[in-house]
C-alpha cells in the first residue's frame, strides 16, 4: 500500500481545560465500566438467561415466576440446581453463557482495535474515533435494558463493549500527548535541545583542531580502525597536555585546549543532569495524571451506582431496578463524553494521503484503505518488535496480568450470585466497595510511591506481589481444611476491599509505565497494541473460567487458574523490562519514524510534480 504524509504539525501547549477534559471521559466511561458492565449486564444477562432457560435434566423454568417483579426464586439448600439455556442441540449453564458472550466481545474488540489503531495517530481521526465510538457505546447501553430477549440484550452488550474498548485506546493515547506538552517539560526539552547543539558544535571544533595539530590521524586511522583512533588521539592530546603543562606558560595559550575540553564535560554532565531531571519530572507527572484519571472514573462510577442502589432499595431489587440502572450509565457516559469532546484539542498527527485514485472510489474504499494501513501497521511493529524489547515485555506480562485482573471481578460477582445466593442489594453494594476502595489506592500509592522512593516499576512490582494474594487466598481454601473456605458474605466483602484497594493502582501505574515505553507520533498505534494485549486477553479468562465451571459445577476452582495468571508477570517484569533502556529505544524508533515520513513526504511532493509535469507535456 502506497500513502504519503503531510509535514509534521505543531503541537499545542496542554492547558488545564484540557487534562479537565481528559478527566471528563474518565469520569464518564469508568462508571458503564463499574455499573454496567462489570456488575449490573452481568447479572441481567444471567437472568435473562435464567428466564428462557430450564433446571438441568429436566424442563423445568429456573424461575417460577419469570416477571419483572423478581429474578429468579429463592435458592433451595444444599447444592445449586444448576440452570441451563439451550441455543439449537448445544447447552449452556446460565452463569457460562455471560463468560462465553464477554469471550465474544473482548475478541471483536480487539479486531477492531487493531483495525483504527494507527490509523488513530494520522490527522485528527484520535478524536474523531473518541467520539464516534463513544456515542454508538453508550447508546448501545441505553438499549439494553428495552430487550425482551438475551440474545437482543446480549448483541447490544457486545456492541458496547466494543466501542468502550476502541474508544478507551484513543483516550489513553492521549496521556503522552498531554504530558508531553506541558509548559514546563516543554521549556525543560527546549533547554535540553540548544544545550545537545552546543556540545555538537563544540565536538566538531574540538575535533577540527585535533586534526589540524595531528596530521597523521588519517594513516593511524588505516592502520587500528576509525573507533580506536578516537581513543588514541584523545590519549596523545592528554599526553601533549601534560608536556605543555610542565612547560613555562605563554600568554595563557598553552591551557586554552583543557579549558576548552573541561567546558565541554561540564556541558556533557548538564545535559546529562537535565536529560535525569526531563526523565524523572515526565514520570511523576505521567503518573500523577494516570492516578487522578483513574480516581475520577472511580469517582463517577462511585456517585452512579449509589444512585442505582438507592433506586434498587425504593424498588425492592426488581429487575426492572437493573435495567433502569444500565440506561442510567450509558446515558451518563454519553453526557460527559460530550464534554471530553468538546474540550479535548484534536493534536493532529502527519495527515495520511492516499492516491487520488484511490479518493475518486469512494468513501467505503477509502476507509478500507485505512484499516488495511493499520493492520499493515501493526503487523510491522510486531515483526520489529526486537528494536523495542521492553515494550514488548511489558506488554506480554500485561497479556497475563490483565486477564487476571479482569477475570477476579467477573468471577466475583458470579460467585456471589450462584455459589453464596447473595440477594441483588448486597452484589450493588459489593460491586460499590471495589471502586470505593480503589479510589481511595489510587489516591494513597503515589503518596506512599513518594515516601518510598519508589520508580514506577518497583511500585508495578510491589503491588503485583500483594494483587498474586487474592488468588492465594482463594486456592488455600480448596487445599487447607482449616483455611476459611469464602462462604460468607462478610469474607467475600472483606477480600473485595482488598482487591479494590489495589486494583486502581496497578492500572494506574501500569499505564504510565507503558506510557513512558511509547515513540512519539505512535502514540494510538502502541495503545492499540496495549487494549490488544488486553482484551486479547480477556477472553482467555472467562473461557477458561466456564470450562472450569461446566466441568466440575464449583466456580471456587477458578481461583487455581487465577493464581498462575497472576503469578506469570511479576518475574517478566523484574527481569525482562529496562526503564531506561526503553526509554532510549522508544527515542530511537520515534527518530527513524520521522525520517521515514520526512522521506515520504518529499517523495509525494516529488510525485505531485511529476504528475503535473505529465499533465502540461499532454495539454
Amino acid at each position: 500500500m502506497r500513502v504519503t504524509f503531510s509535514s509534521a504539525p505543531v503541537e499545542p501547549a496542554t492547558s488545564r481545560k484540557e487534562i479537565w477534559a481528559w478527566y471528563s471521559y474518565a469520569f464518564a466511561s469508568e462508571a458503564y465500566v463499574v455499573v454496567a458492565l462489570t456488575s449490573f449486564i452481568p447479572i441481567t444477562l444471567e437472568a435473562l438467561a435464567s428466564q428462557e432457560g430450564h433446571l438441568y435434566g429436566t424442563s423445568d423454568p429456573c424461575t417460577a415466576k419469570p416477571s419483572n417483579a423478581t429474578t429468579t426464586t429463592a435458592p433451595q439448600e444444599g447444592e445449586r440446581p444448576r440452570c441451563m439455556i439451550s441455543f439449537g442441540h448445544f447447552e449452556v449453564d446460565t452463569a457460562s453463557f455471560v463468560m462465553y458472550l464477554t469471550s465474544l466481545a473482548v475478541f471483536l474488540q480487539a479486531l477492531t482495535v487493531v483495525s483504527i489503531s494507527s490509523m488513530a495517530d494520522h490527522g485528527s481521526y484520535r478524536k474523531k474515533q473518541l467520539v464516534v465510538f463513544s456515542a454508538v457505546g453508550s447508546v448501545a447501553t441505553m438499549l439494553i435494558g428495552a430487550m425482551p430477549y438475551v440474545w437482543m440484550a446480549g448483541t447490544l452488550s457486545v456492541i458496547a463493549n466494543v466501542s468502550f474498548g476502541a474508544g478507551i485506546v484513543c483516550f489513553n493515547a492521549y496521556l503522552p500527548l498531554l504530558v508531553r506538552n506541558i509548559e514546563q517539560l516543554r521549556t525543560k526539552r527546549e533547554q535540553l535541545t540548544r544545550l545537545e547543539k552546543e556540545i555538537d558544535g563544540n565536538s566538531e571544533r574540538l575535533a577540527d583542531t585535533r586534526n589540524d595539530e595531528d596530521p597523521t590521524g588519517l594513516a593511524l586511522a588505516d592502520r587500528i580502525g576509525i573507533t580506536e583512533v578516537a581513543s588514541a588521539v584523545e590519549a596523545e592530546a592528554d599526553e601533549g597536555s601534560r608536556r605543555r603543562s610542565a612547560e613555562p606558560l605563554v600568554a595563557g595559550e598553552a591551557d586554552m585546549p583543557a579549558v576548552r575540553d573541561q567546558s565541554l564535560d561540564q556541558k556533557k554532565r548538564l545535559c546529562y543532569q537535565i536529560s535525569e531531571q526531563l526523565n524523572e519530572e515526565k514520570g511523576q507527572l505521567m503518573g500523577q495524571i494516570s492516578a487522578r484519571g483513574f480516581a475520577s472514573g472511580y469517582f463517577g462510577g462511585i456517585l452512579l451506582l449509589l444512585v442505582c442502589l438507592y433506586i434498587s432499595y425504593l424498588d425492592k431489587s426488581s429487575m426492572w431496578s437493573l435495567k433502569f440502572g444500565i440506561f442510567l450509565s450509558g446515558l451518563w457516559w454519553c453526557l460527559f463524553a460530550a464534554l471530553a469532546g468538546v474540550w479535548l484539542k484534536e493534536r493532529p498527527g502527519r495527515e495520511l494521503i492516499l492516491s487520488d485514485r484511490d479518493r475518486k472510489r469512494g468513501s467505503l474504499w477509502v476507509a478500507s484503505r485505512y484499516v488495511l494501513y493499520s493492520w499493515n501497521r501493526v503487523g510491522g511493529t510486531i515483526v520489529q518488535a526486537r528494536k523495542l524489547p521492553n515494550a514488548f515485555a511489558f506488554l506480554i506480562s500485561w497479556f497475563f496480568l490483565s486477564d487476571g485482573y479482569t477475570s477476579i471481578a467477573n468471577v466475583a460477582v458470579l460467585f456471589a450470585k450462584t455459589s453464596l445466593h447473595l440477594s441483588q442489594t448486597l452484589l450493588i453494594l459489593l460491586s460499590l466497595v471495589v471502586p470505593i476502595c480503589a479510589l481511595i489506592g489510587t489516591l494513597a500509592f503515589p503518596r506512599l510511591q513518594r515516601a518510598l522512593g519508589y520508580d514506577q516499576k518497583q511500585m508495578v512490582m510491589l503491588l503485583l506481589v500483594l494483587l498474586v494474594m487474592v488468588p492465594v487466598y482463594g486456592t488455600l481454601g480448596l487445599i487447607l481444611p482449616f483455611w476459611p473456605h469464602l462462604s460468607s458474605a462478610k469474607e467475600l466483602f472483606a477480600l473485595a476491599s482488598y482487591y479494590g484497594l489495589l486494583i486502581g493502582a496497578v492500572q494506574s501505574f501500569c499505564r504510565s509505565m507503558f506510557a513512558d515505553l511509547v515513540p512519539k507520533g505512535r502514540e494510538s498505534e502502541f495503545f492499540g497494541l496495549y487494549a490488544i494485549t488486553d482484551k486479547g486477553s480477556s477472553w482467555l479468562g472467562p473461557l477458561a473460567i466456564a470450562a472450569i465451571t461446566d466441568a466440575t459445577q464449583e466456580i471456587r476452582y477458578a481461583f487455581v487458574f487465577l493464581l498462575v495468571l497472576l503469578s506469570l508477570p511479576i518475574p517478566i517484569i523484574y527481569f525482562g523490562v529496562d526503564m531506561h533502556q526503553g526509554r532510549l529505544d522508544a527515542e530511537k524508533a520515534s527518530q527513524e519514524l520521522l525520517q521515514k515520513q520526512e522521506a515520504s513526504t518529499d517523495h509525494g511532493e516529488d510525485d505531485v510534480t511529476d504528475e503535473r509535469e505529465r499533465l502540461l507535456s499532454t495539454v
